[in-house]
């Protein structure tokens, strides 16, 4: 059965539900209702567009860490010693944290900035406007929810990325695994078998082009030359031809993994 309009009529129906769920846990409010006409804020009003300004300087210094987190990656694999070749994890799981942190968090960290600081007429504007454009929602407790209930739980999750990488070296391959403080290494000494892979196929058997070298050792480990690559490509040239090099053996051919026959006198 094919269900591929599934996600389709899913995705808006969820999106229904949610905005309903937040309009009765969360109700929007009119906060300036709460207070006398003559009560004021005691700090003086800050100038027009610097609320705006620090929202934006915000979210441009969270989207920053993408070079912090994609740095740490490759200090991880320095750290573990000199390399021939090293492939970095993909850059693209480096671009979930920031993107989530930058648009979630810089809006309701700000509002709460200007409470603590006194500020409450201009966190109270800001709140009272975003509610009525939000479809009346308490924008703030829904953006607060977001911060922790998405943003953090994806943050964290990246951090366990920092470790993946795959080095060559003149005996070995390091490869680091997610979540992984040690690396697993296979020595090119015990390589017994060399396989050039052509691709892969997806659930309903159709082939998708995707080279790969598979190489298998004495001790029935095996390793995949794009381990770190992204899904679905191809290994890289340079890190194909330099595992060839090192192991030195005749590579056989094969249309996907699972066509590789099982290797005899493996311990």
């Amino acid at each position: 059965m094919n269900l591929d309009w599934l996600p389709r009529a899913v995705v808006p129906f969820a999106v229904v539900v949610m905005m309903a769920l937040f309009r009765r846990i969360a109700p929007g409010r009119e906060r300036a209702a709460h207070h006398r006409y003559d009560e004021r804020q005691d700090p003086e009003p800050l100038p027009t567009g610097a609320v705006g300004a620090a929202m934006w300087s915000l979210g441009i210094v969270l989207a920053l860490s993408f070079f912090v987190l994609r740095g740490a990656n490759r200090r991880w694999a320095h750290l573990e010693g000199p390399a021939i070749l090293t492939q970095f994890a993909t850059q693209a799981i480096w671009c979930f944290f920031p993107g989530f942190a930058a648009l979630a968090v810089p809006w309701p960290l700000t509002v709460w900035y200007l409470r603590r600081r006194g500020r409450w007429e201009e966190a109270d504007s800001i709140e009272d406007e975003s509610d009525r454009r939000g479809g009346g929602v308490e924008s703030y407790q829904v953006m607060k929810w977001l911060s922790f209930g998405l943003v953090c739980p994806i943050a964290f999750f990246t951090l366990l990325a920092i470790p993946i990488h795959l080095s060559i070296t003149d005996s070995e391959v390091r490869v680091g695994h997610y979540a992984s403080w040690r690396p697993e290494k296979f020595e090119f000494k015990d390589a017994r078998r060399l396989t050039v892979i052509e691709g892969y196929r997806i659930r309903d058997g159709e082939f998708k082009p995707a080279k790969d070298l598979v190489i298998d050792f004495a001790d029935g480990r095996r390793l995949r030359g794009n381990a770190v690559g992204d899904g679905g490509t191809s290994i890289r040239d340079d890190v194909m031809n330099l595992l060839l090099e090192k192991i030195g053996l005749t590579p056989g051919h094969a249309r996907t993994l699972e066509e590789i026959p099982v290797m005899q006198g493996a311990r």
